[in-house]
């Protein structure tokens, strides 16, 4: 267990030296504020965002995506690296064994990816909650912050970086990020409907609707709720377990 975490902590540590990983958090931040900024414009243009839910559920439904696609692509290079570097050799030759580099590299992936989604959501719930010019308690920012921890950014986190990782090391990188490419694009362009959502959308889905649903269409179909809990969480674990199938991928298999 000590060699895995060894690559776990190098993994999570590495990508935080990064300076592109802060550069992709910055670009994110931009975005969301220009979209989201308790600004005149912005409270005449969206009727809810004086409520503290309604703002949670913003950021994690639209503005998460954009920082999740930059953290994608950050990620899905990191074992063609190691193969390329020899990396991957070196650390064959030694007594470190499959299952602890394959299960260091997707969880210190899946720490990082849930650490960033924090930091963002935390920044701009802070931003908001300062910067409004209303009155509202620091109890309405925190409970749907917690909420979205649990029911969004966990198994979104999961299926971000258990792909991204894992998917490379089977497939041709650029064959991967043409279909992550077309996945992230199909999630952002999908126009959001009162009935229940497609089940295999990433941050848009009906899990986050657990944190705020709209006062005119409150029914909540726990069906889609599950069916995208399990799409996310169940494809991540999935295409994580690949690699530790895969034939030829350490020492003589």
């Amino acid at each position: 267990m000590r060699k895995m975490f060894s690559v776990l902590h190098y993994e999570y540590k590495m990508q935080f030296k990064r300076l592109v990983t802060w550069g992709v958090l910055l670009v994110a931040m931009a975005l969301s504020l220009l979209d989201n900024f308790p600004s005149a414009g912005n409270l005449a243009r969206l009727e809810f965002l004086n409520e503290p839910a309604y703002f949670v559920y913003r950021i994690v439904s639209l503005d998460s995506l954009v920082l999740l696609f930059g953290l994608m692509f950050l990620l899905a290079g990191r074992i063609p690296i190691d193969t390329k570097t020899g990396m991957k050799s070196l650390l064959m030759s030694s007594a470190l064994r499959k299952w602890q580099y394959v299960l260091g590299k997707l969880l210190g992936g899946f720490l990082y990816v849930f650490s960033m989604q924090c930091i963002f959501l935390v920044l701009n719930t802070t931003i908001y909650f300062i910067a409004a010019p209303f009155e509202i308690s620091l109890i309405e920012c925190i409970v749907p912050l917690v909420k979205a921890i649990f029911v969004s950014l966990v198994p979104v986190s999961l299926f971000v970086s258990f792909c991204s990782i894992a998917l490379p090391g089977m497939i041709d990188i650029r064959l991967f990020y043409i279909l992550a490419a077309i996945l992230f694009g199909f999630n952002a362009t999908y126009v959001g409907s009162a009935e229940a959502m497609p089940f295999y959308l990433i941050t848009s889905g009906d899990l986050v609707r657990l944190i705020w649903v709209h006062p005119r269409w409150p029914f909540v179909d726990m069906g889609s709720v599950i069916a995208n809990g399990f799409f996310l969480v169940g494809s991540g674990l999935v295409f994580g377990s690949l690699l530790f199938l895969k034939h030829k991928f350490w020492r003589s298999e």
